[in-house]
């Protein structure tokens, strides 16, 4: 432990004057190097421009180095460091963004030049912890803190050496040229740099300036940006609201032009079961019905033969229950509204301590199927969207997304194969019956069924009951439903009859 009530010595000058020496080269190498090479070599040698976030980093790596430039000119004070870390923070949050734009791309694929197989955005990503890691390593050796006072001697600034007016020089260099790039190639104000630029060229006439990225900057500010989706419409969590949906019930000014109607023919309440309930499916003689994380398998008169519940935050998250479809023979898949799934399978000798991780509820009587039983589905046009409802052919299990607040145009069917959970297929269908000016992304589909090559899909919204031909990718029929029927979830086939969930009843519909 350092003893600061001891006198300063000679040698602890001697050791402050090296870890300015240190600081100084860090100054100099952070701009020479990074901003440097990307504006000699890459920018006038090979012609590669900077875009906006490029250019935010350029000047967060040329700021580290200057205020270092500055701790080395007017020596160590506590303003320099928190200067160099909000610097160092800040251009984390920039490289990180940059990169999270292009990290999941396939092989090969980026933005921009890279070098030794790395793009430029996540070289700054790599600048940025070098900073704090090397920056943190020399406070962690510096000498002590009153030698690197008591070295200016009293004075305002330290002396300038060789090496430092070098330093100095190099530095103001880059960045002057920096500055001369971006005025040439960006303009100036209101002008600024573009999201996609135009390769660099002393030719006036491939110059591209613009200020579009200006339009909207200001329009919509939120921290969690597209990702601020509200959560779906459920029968125990109306959500209408926040999704701003107004959810109407007359087929006959649904987007589609009708091609039949259904009617009820039966009603069969769920008894015993007090959770207002999401979805329902029969499957291999037996009906599931679920509300959130919870689910019962059904005897025949529809009392409960045993719940169960699923822990939605263990492992891959799955969240509230919107489908349950066949698995295999004796297996179900229970879908999350977020396209991640639980594997289940019944079994009266289940393991309730090998069950604690996944159910909070029903382990004697259920258990998860291969390994952890979960996974997450992941989409590319659906990636912004929930979905309420799942179907399977066997081999492939398909979504519908649902629209929320962040857009009402969109609808798309997903499908993936079961085998290792990776998406196969996306695609909007077709719909001669559309009507003009209006879209399919009206519909709110809250369940789904597949039988013979069709998708049948039943929508909340304007309810109405879609055929989609999969190998088309066309909407086929479109049937009415009873005004009546106000909160229809999940979907069931017999034959030429359907069963909807409606408010704890199942209803029977046939034309």
């Amino acid at each position: 432990m350092t003893d600061y009530s001891a006198p300063i010595t000679d040698k602890d000058i001697a050791k402050a004057k090296t870890w300015y020496d240190i600081v100084c080269w860090g100054g100099l190498l952070i701009v020479l190097l990074p901003v440097g090479i990307a504006n000699l070599i890459l920018g006038y040698l090979m012609g590669d421009s900077p875009c906006t976030l490029c250019w935010g980093q350029r000047e967060q790596m040329a700021f580290i180095g200057v205020v270092a430039l500055f701790m080395v000119r007017y020596g160590f004070k506590p303003k320099y460091l928190a200067t160099m870390l909000v610097m160092a923070a800040m251009g984390l949050y920039s490289s990180f963004r940059h990169l999270g734009n292009h990290a999941a791309r396939d092989v090969g694929q980026g933005f921009g030049l890279d070098i030794f197989g790395i793009h430029t955005q996540m070289w700054a990503e790599i600048v940025f912890w070098c900073v704090v890691m090397l920056f943190g390593l020399a406070c962690f050796l510096a000498p002590r803190f009153d030698a690197l006072i008591a070295e200016l001697r009293g004075k305002s600034w330290r002396p300038m050496t060789g090496f430092m007016k070098i330093a100095f020089g190099i530095v103001g260099f880059i960045i002057a040229s920096n500055a001369f790039q971006a005025a040439w190639t960006t303009g100036l104000p209101p002008n600024w740099g573009q999201g996609d630029p135009w390769r660099f060229s002393w030719n006036p006439k491939y110059i591209y300036w613009s200020d579009a990225s200006w339009h909207g900057m200001w329009d919509g500010i939120n921290f969690l940006g597209r990702r601020d989706v509200k959560d779906p419409d459920f029968a125990y969590a109306p959500n209408a609201a926040k999704l701003g949906i107004k959810f109407e019930h007359d087929a006959k000014n649904a987007p589609l032009e009708l091609t039949g109607e259904l009617k009820v023919s039966g009603e069969k309440a769920v008894p015993g079961i007090t959770a207002k309930l999401n979805t329902v499916a029969f499957i291999r003689g037996e009906y599931v019905v679920a509300s959130k994380y919870d689910f019962w398998f059904l005897n025949a008169n529809l009392s409960t033969k045993f719940h169960a519940a699923m822990d939605p935050w263990f492992s891959a998250n799955v969240l509230d229950l919107v489908g349950v479809t066949p698995l295999n023979d004796d297996a179900y898949v229970l879908m999350g509204s977020n396209k991640s799934i639980l594997r289940i399978r019944q079994n009266p000798q289940a393991d309730d301590v090998k069950g604690w991780a996944n159910f909070t509820a029903g382990r004697d009587h259920v258990e998860a199927v291969g390994g952890f039983g979960r996974a997450r589905i992941g989409t590319e046009r659906a990636k912004m969207f929930y979905v309420h409802s799942s179907a399977t052919d066997g081999r492939y299990i398909y979504t519908a997304t649902v629209p929320d607040n962040k857009s009402k145009k969109t609808f798309v069917i997903s499908k993936a194969l079961q085998s290792d959970w990776v998406l196969s297929g996306e695609f909007t269908p077709a719909a001669p019956m559309l009507k003009k000016d209006r879209s399919l992304g009206e519909l709110y589909v809250t369940g789904m069924v597949w039988e013979d090559g069709k998708l049948y899909a039943v929508s909340k919204n304007w309810n109405v009951l879609i055929t989609i031909d999969v190998a088309k990718e066309a909407v086929e029929s479109v049937l009415g439903l009873p005004a009546d029927l106000t909160d229809i979830r999940g979907l069931v086939k017999k034959g030429d009859a359907f069963e909807v969930l409606d408010a704890n009843r199942i209803i029977t519909l046939t034309k």
